[in-house]
């Protein structure tokens, strides 16, 4: 009877499991990439269509406008939200669609000045709730910076 060999195992065998691991590596690192980039488009498109607003929910929206900024901040007397929104429609249907939107539901329109394109707004149940929307033109459509106190 003979003796197993007892001599070094043959080289491919003894590196088989650096490729699994190689392999193992380069799958996650792929998938990672793919779920980040994902996870990112995802939240872009989310922001642009308004999901993290900082304006009430019940708040008008011209609607296909997306959100171009938006700006958080607290001082003694509440926050301020500043978004703007641009969207391809002109500035004729975008006034008078916020003028109409904000003299319905818990909204209330104060002045409307066309010719500045600033509408004036606040809460029927809150009247400390308040700010303006001013319009302006672009080249293609129109842009829509609300500034909301509360």
């Amino acid at each position: 009877m003979s003796a197993p060999p007892s001599g070094p195992q043959h080289p491919n065998q003894s590196r088989r499991w650096l490729w699994w691991l190689g392999g193992g590596i380069g799958l996650f690192l792929v998938m990672a990439v793919a779920g980040g980039v994902w996870g990112i488009t995802s939240l872009v498109h989310s922001f642009q269509g308004g999901a993290y607003s900082c304006l009430p929910s019940d708040f008008p929206r011209y609607p296909g406008s997306t959100v171009s900024s938006e700006t958080t901040s607290v001082h003694a007397n509440g926050h301020e939200c500043r978004m703007t929104f641009e969207s391809n429609a002109d500035i004729d249907t975008v006034g008078p669609y916020f003028e109409s939107h904000l003299k319905s539901g818990d909204w209330t329109v104060g002045s409307v000045d066309y010719s500045a394109g600033t509408i004036t707004f606040s809460r029927v149940t809150r009247p400390q709730v308040s700010g303006t929307a001013k319009l302006s033109p672009l080249q293609h459509g129109t842009r829509i910076a609300i500034v909301l106190d509360s």
